[in-house]
């Protein structure tokens, strides 16, 4: 039996809650004391306040120091807006070169920020110049070809000889391209009036239009000059004593145009004809027959030396050189 409850007493101490600690709040309601149990009862007060729902905020019941507060703040927080037009970002822009296939600003050659000063005072031609006035010689290789008796078919006489000629144009601004602050010419036109040679010592003049369009902006920009004219004999060489005598002729045409390089000079090609005279109250000896030419040659600027020497020289190597033509 002794053994039973020593056995049972071992079991209910093992199996027994441990003891709990002295309540503060029970030892101070034994020793009297009243101050603890009211800041209890104060903090029960504020925990309740907290866990209560707080009223919601709103423009009526804010106060103006935290309206003046939030928009501070939102004001710290935004992007400092650009100081003028355009109010467009790298974006922006980057799409809209997007969309018009637009290249970008340093991919852009450099300007020309001043272009040097035209040559001779726009006695040479060039794209930097409005007006201008310019002097030309011109020395070429023509075939030329003349109609010989009309009661005959198929008669006429054709040989090879030089031209020569020298011309005086006037240019007038046609079209005008603007760059910056400064304008270049496009296309030029004005009259020009001409003295042509040939063999045989005929002598033409002619007056016309002369232009020419520039494809550069530069001092050797290229360009296609174009000139016509009508044209009228002056003088050729008599066939019976080989003196030279005025010519009566009828009014003619003549049709040039070449490529240009830097006002200096052209290479051309161009056609001339002229008109017969044979009315039937004309003495035989005034009558003319109708003839042409075609030529290929070199023209270009005098004042540089050259244009004006070869011209020069062409006319007078082939008037000795030349045999007397029908």
């Amino acid at each position: 039996m002794n053994l039973l409850s020593s056995a049972w007493l071992g079991l209910w101490l093992a199996w027994a809650p441990p003891e709990q600690p002295p309540d503060d709040a029970g030892d101070a309601g034994d020793t009297g004391d009243t101050s603890d149990a009211g800041d209890t009862s104060d903090a029960g007060d504020a925990s309740d306040e907290l866990t209560a729902d707080p009223q919601p905020a709103t423009l009526s019941n804010a106060k103006a120091e935290d309206i003046a507060a939030a928009r501070a703040g939102r004001a710290a927080d935004a992007a400092p807006a650009p100081a003028g037009p355009p109010y467009y970002s790298a974006e922006d822009m980057a799409k809209l070169r997007a969309r018009y296939d637009l290249q970008v600003e340093a991919e852009l050659p450099e300007p020309i920020l001043e272009p040097a000063k035209p040559r001779w005072r726009c006695l040479i031609p060039d794209p930097r110049c409005g007006f201008g006035v310019e002097l030309l010689a011109t020395s070429a290789y023509a075939y030329r070809l003349r109609q010989g008796d009309i009661s005959v078919d198929g008669a006429y006489s054709d040989w090879h000889s030089f031209r020569v000629s020298y011309e005086l144009w006037i240019n007038f601004p046609a079209h005008v391209e603007t760059r910056g602050r400064y304008k270049f010419t496009r296309l030029t036109l004005g009259p020009k009036v001409a003295v042509v040679a040939g063999d045989n010592q005929d002598l033409w003049g002619n007056f016309g239009i002369a232009g020419r369009y520039w494809f550069g902006r530069g001092e050797w920009a290229p360009a296609f000059e174009f000139s016509s004219a009508l044209s009228f004999k002056l003088t050729e060489e008599g066939p019976e004593d080989a003196t030279i005598r005025p010519e009566r002729s009828p009014i003619g045409v003549s049709v040039d145009f070449g490529l240009n390089v830097g006002g200096w000079g052209a290479i051309i090609v161009g056609g001339q004809y002229d008109a017969p005279l044979a009315r039937e109250d004309l003495p035989e000896r005034y009558r003319s027959a109708s003839a042409g030419q075609i030529f290929v040659g070199f023209r270009g600027n005098i004042l540089w030396g050259f244009p004006a020497a070869a011209a020069l020289t062409t006319h007078a190597v082939g008037l000795r050189s030349l045999p007397n033509q029908p």
